[in-house]
């Protein structure tokens, strides 16, 4: 099999969606591809990839004998223990946070997430199981290794991984996200360009070592990247063959004996040592057993052919009526889940600009009928709003629509504008997100909201 026939595979596959594939050796860059109107050098978010950095961070301070992963967590955080702590919070240690056994039962995530201080919210918990006997998936028992990375180092996670990790690796875009206490996202929230999740990948191929230094023991990897328990809940799965029910230190195993980064949505980074290749995938919106299924036919299948694929191909959208007038209005908006005030059309440099007005933020969408419009505007990644890299494309055939791709996620969002007087319905769509939802927003004229066409900004 070929790299081409799996971009060809994944391209006639309904439950898979990609947006960058990146195949590399321990040393070298095999073959790449990238959907328009994507970039490799535009960040991508992670998602949960991240908690797979958070692991590595562990591994670097025990090398630098700041912890042990035997060490018990309470240690760590004498303040923030409850008056009436469960009885086995004293027995979690930092190995049981790595693979994701520390004893809760159920997905705590929505509850924590809501909470000010997720320090205190997951000591806080119940954990009726032994710690280390049962796994459940946990984001907040990954956000407890950054906590216990700052505590260890009196540095950030984000700080610590600068100066361990990525910054003797070349790596100097790093972008994360906090919690509410201000600590660095243990479990969610780094963007990097691809490629650097690619040096990550060589960095774990060749065993901790990068371009002949070693940044983290070899031990540590052998013990992260195998198995440390069984996600009982996924044993004998039909619909989970590739995807393996075991779980390291914050690695996915897979089938073969093969580990992955994992992340919502399709973003894949697996790591394949005896056939000396890794797969980097990000996705616009995949199931990931769909994917996996694909990158195991026609990637590992021997030898691997990198084969050529055109990846030019144009992102559809055309405008059916390129001389359609756009009401160049400001209009009131009723209240939505948007936090979205007002909007206004103007002309601007022979092309239009969509003014959108948050509570916190005045972004500007700039479209055209004759093609594309890049910019940037503020959107959120894992749990805050970033300025971020936007592709829009515009058509008009009654119904304003621009399809705006926010190049550094998965996230693509349809606004759908229908004038009609002195007022507009707008409809909000994204194809996929944790935290927005699809929504009809009513708008009204504003007095005096009717602007020429050389209106500037």
């Amino acid at each position: 099999m070929s790299f081409s026939e799996f971009i060809h595979a994944c391209d006639r596959n309904d439950n898979v969606r990609i947006s960058h594939v990146i195949c590399s050796s321990r040393d070298s860059i095999l073959a790449e591809y990238v959907k328009p109107p994507y970039r490799m050098n535009t960040l991508r978010l992670f998602f949960s990839m991240t908690k797979t950095f958070a692991s590595l961070a562990i591994g670097i301070a025990g090398d630098l004998g700041l912890l042990t992963i035997d060490d018990y967590i309470i240690k760590y955080f004498p303040e923030d223990l409850p008056q009436l702590p469960d009885k086995n919070l004293c027995r979690i240690k930092i190995r049981h946070l790595l693979t994701m056994s520390s004893g809760i039962h159920d997905n705590t995530y929505a509850g924590l997430y809501a909470q000010s201080n997720w320090i205190k919210a997951f000591l806080k918990q119940e954990f009726p199981h032994e710690p280390g006997t049962y796994y459940r998936y946990s984001t907040h028992s990954s956000h407890m290794l950054s906590a216990i990375i700052t505590k260890v180092s009196s540095l950030s996670l984000e700080e610590f991984l600068n100066k361990y990790l990525f910054h003797p690796m070349g790596i100097y875009e790093a972008q994360w996200e906090q919690s509410p206490e201000h600590l660095t996202a243990g479990g969610m929230g780094l963007s990097l360009y691809p490629h650097s999740l690619v040096k990550i990948s060589q960095l774990l191929l060749n065993k901790g070592v990068y371009h002949g230094k070693r940044l983290i023991s070899q031990d540590y990897l052998e013990s992260a990247t195998r198995q440390q328990i069984v996600k009982q809940d996924d044993v004998n799965r039909p619909d989970n063959h590739f995807c393996g029910a075991g779980y390291g230190f914050q690695f996915h195993i897979s089938r073969g004996g093969f580990y992955r980064l994992d992340g919502a949505f399709g973003q894949l980074c697996l790591i394949c040592p005896s056939k000396n290749l890794s797969v980097t995938v990000f996705s616009e919106n995949s199931k990931m057993e769909a994917l996996l299924s694909l990158v195991y036919e026609y990637l590992l299948e021997e030898p691997f052919i990198c084969g050529e694929f055109d990846a030019g191909q144009e992102i559809s959208g055309e405008a059916k009526n390129s001389t359609a007038e756009i009401p160049l209005r400001k209009y009131q908006l009723s209240q939505n889940g948007l936090d979205l005030e007002s909007i206004e059309f103007i002309r601007k440099n022979g092309a239009y600009s969509l003014i959108l007005c948050e509570k916190e933020h005045t972004n500007i969408i700039d479209f055209s009928f004759s093609g594309e419009k890049q910019g940037q505007i503020y959107f959120i990644k894992d749990l805050q709003k970033h300025r971020q890299e936007y592709v829009c494309i515009a058509t008009f055939d009654q119904v304003l629509k621009l399809k705006v791709f926010l190049i550094e996620t998965p996230y693509i969002v349809d606004y759908s504008f229908i004038f009609s007087g002195k007022e507009v319905l707008l409809e909000f769509s994204i194809n996929v997100s944790f935290t927005l939802q699809n929504q009809t927003i009513r708008g009204f004229a504003m007095p005096d909201g009717l602007f020429s066409e050389g209106r500037s900004i």
